[in-house]
């Protein structure tokens, strides 16, 4: 069994863990193709690594992923 503090190392996957730092540097799947809407639909919302984001296709079909707010701003 691991001590706590390297427990918390290690299970705790936000923005400027660790853990969540090196899982970054990695593909991760985060939703099926069928999942995602039609051309100009509207985004699906995709929780991954702690952190809110947006899935969406464009009008040419392309795939596309976004934080969920624009930084600077928080809209």
């Amino acid at each position: 069994m691991l001590p706590r503090e390297d427990n918390e190392r290690v299970t705790r996957v936000g923005p400027g863990t660790p853990m969540g730092e090196t899982l970054r540097r990695y593909w991760i799947p985060a939703l099926l193709g069928r999942e995602l809407p039609e051309p100009d639909g509207a985004p699906t919302r995709v929780r991954l690594l702690g952190e809110d984001l947006v899935a969406y296709r464009d009008t040419r079909g392309r795939v596309g992923l976004l934080a969920e707010r624009c930084q600077h701003r928080q809209a």
